[in-house]
């Protein structure tokens, strides 16, 4: 009797460890399910959101595209004050979300691509070392970062005299090659040899990438006070530093009307201007309206419009070619950091 007794409390024991084993499979089979449905929402979640923000930055295109329209029908002077101020449009989505457009002249800088044209490149070498050099690098630095961004545009592989080609980057860690063609954004500088972060920072506001080889046309009624070295470029020589054309060019900003100059026949009879003796030198690559306008278009969309509990942004860079045959002509577009 003894023994059956003991028998059947063995056999409740084996069925309890047997229950329990079953129900912590199912416990641990129903978290892993409840975590893949989880997963599950917040990825589709994550995938509306994003077709969401497209269309956002597809709405903020058009309006920018019309925005722009309008501006450059008539007047421009307009545009050139909003340019000039540089406060963005700002749109607010439910839940505190938001679009925001901020346009800028797409004219007012140093398009580093001239640098590309084999005909030139003595001439445009020298003229960014000169703008590096209003730009505090000492001698020794404008000389090789122009150099160096010479070798990284054009089509050869042979290094100018303080440059760098594919010797120098394949030695790198990892290796890499020059590009040897125009560059497709600014931040392909950071590439360069020895370009620092900090280096890139100070150029950045000035330097810029248009798919051509030709001189940028600078806007005098958007041109901001802190730009006036792409002014002095124009006024002076690029054998060294001009006193004078700083001078000038800082005057030629200071002494802009609210409503902006009229022509740039107005602001090369300025005393400052005429005191260089210029004889109309430089001012063919002036204007008094721009004919390019880069626009960056942000989306933010809050936690409370995502199920998934984190918000997103993303910020896009559209160009506008301004005066086309359609009036407004997207020209690029892409991803802004």
């Amino acid at each position: 009797m003894m023994w059956r007794s003991q028998n059947r409390e063995n056999e409740r024991g084996a069925v309890l460890l047997t229950t329990l084993l079953l129900m912590t499979v199912m416990a641990a089979l129903a978290v892993a399910i409840m975590d893949d449905i989880r997963f599950s929402i917040k990825r589709e979640v994550g995938v509306q959101m994003s077709e969401q923000i497209d269309w956002y930055m597809l709405g903020g295109e058009d309006f920018a595209r019309n925005w722009l329209a309008d501006n450059t029908a008539g007047d421009t002077s307009g545009l050139n004050q909003i340019l000039l101020l540089g406060e963005p449009i700002v749109f607010p989505l439910d839940d505190d979300g938001s679009i925001q457009i901020q346009a800028k002249d797409g004219r007012n800088c140093y398009n580093v691509n001239r640098l590309s044209a084999p005909k030139i490149k003595e001439q445009t070498r020298a003229e960014l070392a000169q703008l590096f050099r209003y730009m505090e690098f000492d001698n020794f630095q404008a000389e090789s970062f122009a150099a160096r961004i010479q070798d990284w545009v054009d089509g050869d592989t042979i290094p100018e005299q303080g440059g760098a080609e594919d010797l120098t980057y394949t030695s790198q860690n990892p290796p890499y090659h020059a590009a040897n063609t125009m560059m497709v954004d600014i931040s392909e500088l950071r590439s360069i040899e020895g370009v620092s972060q900090e280096q890139y920072l100070k150029m950045k506001p000035l330097l810029c990438t248009v798919p051509d080889a030709n001189m940028n046309k600078i806007n005098l009624n958007t041109l901001e006070p802190e730009q006036w070295p792409l002014l002095a470029l124009l006024l002076g020589n690029t054998d060294a530093v001009s006193p004078e054309a700083q001078k000038a060019a800082q005057a030629v900003i200071a002494l802009r009307p609210l409503a902006g100059y009229a022509s740039t026949e107005a602001v090369w009879a300025l005393p400052v201007i005429e005191d260089l003796k210029l004889k109309g030198a430089g001012k063919n690559m002036t204007a008094v309206k721009t004919d390019m306008v880069d626009l960056v278009i942000q989306v933010q969309m809050s936690q409370e419009m995502d199920l998934a509990g984190a918000g997103q942004t993303r910020r896009q860079m559209v160009r506008f070619a301004l005066g086309a045959e359609n009036g407004v002509e997207l020209v690029a577009r892409r991803n802004a950091f």
